[in-house]
């Protein structure tokens, strides 16, 4: 084991590729609370550093976004919520004609068929 391995604890490597949603969060919050540097991160998680500064970018670019928004809303949770309005009000109405259309026919007995005229 060699003296860097020995100093970094913490080194999560692994095979090189994406690395997960609790990865990047866990190392964008390091690294904005100041508790380790873009390089000490890299090498952590087996990265460049230009990887880690794009996480930060995204996750300022993010609250940017957030605190912009003022309602806590996206714009798809906005479309979402109009759509699902819409659809309510559709099986409201169908569910209250289907209801007048049941007392309507209540205590009505079904016609008979008609006697053939031969």
């Amino acid at each position: 084991m060699s003296n860097d391995d020995q100093k970094d604890e913490n080194v999560v490597r692994g095979r090189p590729g994406r690395r997960s949603v609790e990865d990047r969060r866990s190392a964008v919050l390091v690294l904005l609370s100041g508790k380790a540097s873009v390089d000490q991160l890299a090498r952590r998680y087996g990265v460049k550093p230009e990887t880690i500064e794009g996480w930060r970018e995204d996750a300022v670019g993010a609250i940017d976004e957030a605190l912009r928004r003022g309602t806590g809303k996206g714009a798809r949770e906005l479309e979402l919520e109009r759509e699902n309005s819409i659809l309510k009000d559709a099986l409201t109405r169908q569910t209250m004609k289907s209801e007048l259309l049941e007392r309507a026919l209540e205590g009505r007995t079904p016609t008979l068929p008609g006697r053939s005229r031969r």
